[in-house]
């Protein structure tokens, strides 16, 4: 039993909406005849579903007229049409406007009077601006200059062009003139058909053997490898530090002859300090020594 009520209850909704087939409803009212805590519970649907449709039901006010306001703001068929007559009369319109607008010219009096009225003052200006019948005007002798002139700039880069060597901007403008030009696009053919002669014709036989390499090879300079040699050291480092070390020699043997007060041999010629240094350094005897020396000075 508790089953079948549940299966009842989810049909409640649907029942209230009469979206159920008529076994399925047959089926519902009966179980609500039988069962009284289902009709309960059906009842109670029932009531709540009569309230949201009470609170949601539109009053019975009258609707708003939308397009009263939006027709006050928008402008008029015929202010439409008469901003437009300026370029009717000179035939700018599309076809679709300019078909438009003449269907609306048959029918409305009041833009066809305005219309006129612009239609009369084009031709007051029309004819207060043209020239009298004594005036000659010839504008193609001025076109035929300037058209001469174009002709002679671009025939000086037609060879250039025909080479593919100019500006990509310059080549278009030089092959929209060639297009308009018959004189200067003949120009072109021949020089066209030159340079295809010359191609032609310039067509040297190379043998299969042919070989540059043994004659640039010739030519190539092959500077051999030599090894840097060491640097020697300059003769002046060497006597310095031959002096520094006689230096440091007589410093030695002066401090023992001082200290052991030895004297020394008969035989052995005095050398004096400086005498020592001049002699160990320079590889000469004192006297020579000191005259090189004296000369350097």
């Amino acid at each position: 039993m508790i089953s079948s009520c549940s299966a009842f209850k989810e049909d409640f909704s649907s029942f209230l909406d009469d979206c159920l087939d008529e076994a399925r409803k047959a089926d519902v009212c009966t179980h609500l005849a039988d069962c009284p805590a289902c009709r309960k519970e059906y009842e109670s649907l029932k009531s709540l579903n009569g309230m949201l449709a009470a609170a949601l039901r539109p009053e019975s006010a009258p609707a708003v007229d939308i397009w009263s306001s939006l027709s006050a703001k928008l402008p008029s068929v015929c202010q439409v049409i008469q901003e437009d007559l300026s370029a009717y009369l000179d035939g700018e319109l599309a076809a679709p406007a300019q078909e438009g607008v003449n269907q609306h010219l048959k029918e409305c009096q009041a833009c066809r009077e305005k219309f006129s009225g612009m239609h009369a003052t084009n031709q007051l200006l029309s004819q207060g601006l043209a020239l009298p019948s004594s005036v000659q005007v010839d504008l193609w002798a001025a076109v035929k200059s300037r058209l001469n002139e174009d002709c002679a700039l671009i025939q000086t880069e037609l060879s250039a062009y025909v080479d593919q060597e100019v500006p990509t901007l310059r080549h278009r403008s030089i092959t929209a003139h060639l297009i308009d030009c018959p004189n200067c696009h003949g120009l072109f053919n021949q020089l066209s058909e030159v340079g295809e002669i010359v191609r032609s014709s310039y067509q040297p036989v190379i043998p299969d053997n042919f070989d540059l390499w043994p004659e640039i090879k010739s030519k190539i300079q092959v500077v051999p490898f030599a090894p840097r040699a060491k640097a020697r050291p300059r003769l002046l480092s060497q006597r310095l530090y031959l002096v520094g070390a006689a230096a440091v020699v007589v410093g030695i043997v002066g401090s023992l002859a001082f200290f052991l007060n030895v004297k020394p041999d008969a035989g052995v010629r005095p050398v004096s300090a400086e005498a020592y240094l001049l002699e160990s350094a320079l590889m000469e005897p004192p006297d020579s020594a000191e005259a090189v020396v004296y000369e350097n000075q």
